[in-house]
């Protein structure tokens, strides 16, 4: 039964009642229709919602996914703009450790950061603002490329600079060098060296005048007719050595009781010659040595003390370099002692008594050259900053107590105008040219040479003194 259709009441007829079976029949069909299409139209209903439904949540998904695509494409736009802001800080302070952007680059660099801080602001236009910031890099790269072409050429710039700078700091070592004051040895130190040759040419003397064998002459001095050639050559000689004065003392003289006149001819020619060894350029030729002279006198008038007291040290030092073989000295002053021995009255040949005199001597004789040689190395390459040079009086100079010492003994002759005999020991005379002068010197003697004077000498023997 419909439960939508009503009840008779129930007082009415029982004739009634078929129509109302036959009404309550067509009333529930009419029911049943009407809710069988309220059922369709419900589930018409139904299904159109659930799609509805169903497309909703489809375009709900797709919203959420392209949302969440929004957010990584957000995300990733924004690690790029952090990439491009970290970028652009190193471009930046690249830019200004370099120093080298202009007034343009700043007001690039401002634009940028303000296209920075609207992006910042709306990330919307991250695509457009990344576009820019690409550009901008491009555009930094470009001017990366060019700053570091830029630094390339700087760069090879500078490297030409320093190799010029060393090529400069070369020669100004080379000029500092070259006109250093600054000396290897002392006023000092030389003097003790020309005292310690003085001292090795005394007891060489000694020694040999002690050792050779001096007869007794028969007559004063060699008679005329009785001098062979080899004695006048000795003589001769000897008197180039000693001096004519000298050289007659030792051949009028006895020598066989005190060899005196002898020791003091030899020390004489020990002197000059050692004297030469000490003032040489090179040990060769006297035409060679008067050349170098004449050339160091021009350079000393001409230059500043530095500048001629380096030249000086150089030429020196190289020439002897270029030496071929040690020069052989000692047996040139050998020679000079034979024609002593010889002129004194030594019994032999000229050959036997420069051989004695090699064969007992010739080690003693080198001390001596050596030592000479090594002054002449001290006073021409260690001291630069004056001319110090040894000091020998040639015979018959007029003596000067402020110059020179008596060998034997103080003296008081000088007023007389006494002239030396010879010298025996070098002294040393120190000279340093004024600055800023053309051969003006200041000249000072530090050590005072020792001479031989007649009145001395007599003193020396007890002969009396007689003009020759």
């Amino acid at each position: 039964m419909d439960p939508l259709c009503p009840l008779p009441p129930p007082s009415s007829s029982r004739f009634t009642t078929p129509l109302i079976v036959v009404g309550l029949s067509a009333t529930t069909m009419f029911g049943a229709i009407k809710l069988r299409l309220a059922w369709k139209n419900a589930q018409k209903s139904h299904i159109h919602e659930k799609e509805t439904r169903r497309r909703l949540e489809e375009e709900r998904s797709m919203l959420q996914r392209s949302l969440e695509e929004r957010k990584a494409e957000l995300k990733k736009r924004e690690k790029e703009r952090s990439t491009l802001q970290r970028s652009l800080e190193e471009r930046e302070a690249e830019l200004e450790k370099r120093k080298q952007a202009e007034l343009w680059d700043k007001r690039e660099i401002e634009a940028l950061r303000n296209t920075v801080t609207l992006a910042e602001r709306k990330v919307e236009e991250v695509k457009g603002l990344n576009s820019g910031l690409k550009n901008r890099t491009n555009s930094l790269e470009t001017q990366n490329r060019q700053l570091g072409a830029e630094l390339k050429q700087v760069k090879v710039e500078h490297q030409q600079a320093v190799q010029l700078l060393d090529v400069r700091t070369a020669e100004l070592k080379g000029a500092q060098a070259f006109l250093t004051k600054t000396d290897q040895f002392s006023g000092a130190d030389i003097i003790k060296l020309v005292e310690e040759l003085n001292g090795e040419i005394m007891q060489a003397a000694a020694s040999m005048a002690e050792n050779l064998v001096v007869e007794a002459k028969k007559v004063n001095g060699h008679e005329e007719g009785s001098e062979s050639g080899e004695i006048k050559e000795a003589y001769g000689r000897t008197e180039e050595i000693v001096g004519f004065r000298m050289a007659e003392l030792l051949k009028a003289s006895e020598h066989h009781e005190d060899p005196i006149l002898i020791q003091i001819a030899f020390q004489a020619n020990m002197a000059a010659y050692t004297h030469w060894i000490v003032s040489s350029w090179c040990f060769e030729s006297p035409e060679d040595e008067h050349m170098l002279s004449e050339i160091y006198a021009r350079v000393r008038e001409a230059e500043e003390q530095a500048i001629s007291g380096r030249w000086r040290q150089l030429t020196r030092t190289h020439l002897q370099r270029m030496l071929s073989q040690e020069p052989d000295m000692a047996t040139d002053m050998a020679h000079g002692f034979a024609s002593i021995a010889l002129t004194a009255g030594v019994k032999g040949s000229y050959d036997s008594i420069f051989e004695r005199i090699m064969t007992n001597f010739g080690e003693r004789i080198g001390v001596v050259m050596k030592t000479a040689q090594r002054l002449n190395k001290t006073v021409g390459e260690g001291v630069t900053s004056c001319d110090l040079e040894a000091f020998y009086i040639a015979p018959n100079v007029l003596y000067s107590a402020d110059t020179m010492a008596d060998a034997l003994g103080p003296t008081t002759t000088s007023d007389r105008g006494e002239t030396i005999l010879c010298t025996t020991d070098l002294g040393l005379v120190r000279a340093e040219k004024v600055s800023g002068s053309i051969g003006d010197w200041h000249e000072s003697v530090l050590l005072k040479p020792k001479v031989v004077l007649q009145s001395g000498l007599s003193s020396l023997t007890g002969e009396p003194e007689e003009p020759i």
